[in-house]
């Protein structure tokens, strides 16, 4: 105050520029961030993120083999719904299949691994999901055939009949192939 001015309760008080203005812009990002990670769950929907155990679906071996196949063939599963769909998956991979599977009650499974000592011994479903997945372990067998010709690759096929399952639209491969293709054969 100035001596002899009239003094002015009502004076505008201008604030004072921050002495740490870096930290005060990082302080606003934390608390925004923190009330972000505890406004988050709260608007997001719920979801049942629980785990939901594999079914065994039973399954037993019809053939069983080494097969040379094309290098760029992705097919590493599928299944065989019809006589007719058998007769091309064997003209597919040259392969004879002589049981008798009666098609309006069962189906075959089939699985083809690069991986020569590696062998399906399962099939497995999630229900809710509808996943059906071939499981494969490592048989501690080693095979070492000759190299392929060119253009060609080695692999081991199997196939299982199982009973007849309505709604497949994929089977995956457990443990051993990430981006493999799964086929029907109607």
């Amino acid at each position: 105050m100035i001596p002899g001015e009239p003094h002015n309760d009502r004076t505008k008080q201008i604030p004072q520029p921050s002495i740490h203005p870096k930290r005060d812009t990082d302080m606003k990002h934390v608390l925004a961030f923190t009330i972000l990670i505890f406004l988050l769950p709260s608007c997001s929907p719920e979801t049942d993120l629980e785990f939901e155990p594999y079914q065994k679906i039973k399954i037993e071996p019809v053939c069983s083999s080494p097969i040379t196949r094309d290098k760029d063939d992705r097919v590493y599963s599928g299944q065989i719904k019809s006589q007719t769909g058998l007769t091309k998956f064997q003209k597919t991979y040259g392969i004879d299949i002589d049981a008798p599977i009666d098609f309006a009650r069962q189906m075959l499974i089939f699985g083809i691994t690069d991986n020569l000592s590696s062998r399906a011994f399962q099939l497995l479903k999630q229900e809710r999901m509808r996943f059906f997945t071939l499981d494969y372990a490592q048989t501690l067998t080693t095979y070492m055939p000759p190299p392929p010709p060119e253009g060609k690759k080695h692999s081991w096929i199997q196939v299982f009949v199982s009973p007849k399952i309505d709604g497949i639209a994929h089977i995956r491969v457990k443990n051993v192939v990430t981006n493999g293709l799964s086929k029907v054969y109607d």
